[in-house]
């Protein structure tokens, strides 16, 4: 706050104000440090982004901040152009190669961060399948060990299939159907709802006009 009340005494002031004119001689006007433009206006979502990531991924991170930080990142990316903007910053690899981190939290964080950048976003979609995402989140939904990741890589394997036309072609050819009815079958009360729920949306999406005959039921 200091630097910002130096900066605007030395360049707030104008010739028609109290403050002596400029002469020649006079420095010149003083860019404002970034470090108070950060203070001001907050840092840009694309360094939070980054930062986050950075906090989360590594293992000597205190567990309690590496979840904070996914946290973080998960709101960052409700914006639609942020979720976009993990692609040109590098961060879907990253995020992804935490589906199989050691701790379930982070591993629940990495995955309710791609569900939430996925849905209803066909550029973060893209972006998603290019790496592979959905047949990690499948993977996860088929053998984690802990029924809560269970529960959220169905969170991202639904948002990123439904009203999906592409996600849903790839979803069937990666056998993704028994992955769901497994959830059905052998998940935790909370997970066979969801995946019933979801199986029940695929069902009337497959029904829609616009999907390709080869993926309505027979």
């Amino acid at each position: 706050m200091e630097a910002l009340l130096q900066w605007a005494i030395l360049n707030g002031a104008t010739a028609s104000e109290d403050a002596p004119a400029r002469s020649s001689s006079d420095p010149a006007p003083q860019p404002l440090d970034p470090a108070v433009i950060d203070a001001i206006l907050g840092k840009p979502a694309s360094v939070q982004m980054t930062e986050c990531m950075d906090a989360a991924e590594h293992a000597d991170t205190p567990l309690d901040a590496r979840e904070i930080a996914l946290d973080d990142l998960e709101m960052l990316v409700e914006n639609i152009d942020n979720a976009c903007n993990l692609q040109p910053l590098g961060l879907w690899p990253r995020i992804l190669a935490l589906f199989a981190d050691s701790e379930p939290s982070v591993r629940t964080g990495a995955l309710w961060i791609s569900g939430t950048a996925v849905q209803h976003n066909p550029k973060a979609q893209a972006a998603f399948a290019s790496h592979g995402g959905l047949q990690r989140a499948l993977d996860v939904l088929r053998a984690d060990a802990d029924m809560g990741v269970r529960t959220k890589a169905l969170y991202c394997v639904s948002t990123f299939v439904r009203a999906n036309v592409q996600g849903l072609t790839e979803f069937v050819a990666s056998d993704g159907l028994p992955a769901v009815m497994l959830a059905i079958e052998a998940g935790s009360s909370a997970l066979r709802l969801k995946a019933f729920f979801l199986l029940r949306s695929l069902i009337d999406e497959a029904l829609d006009s616009e999907t390709p005959e080869d993926l309505r039921p027979g």
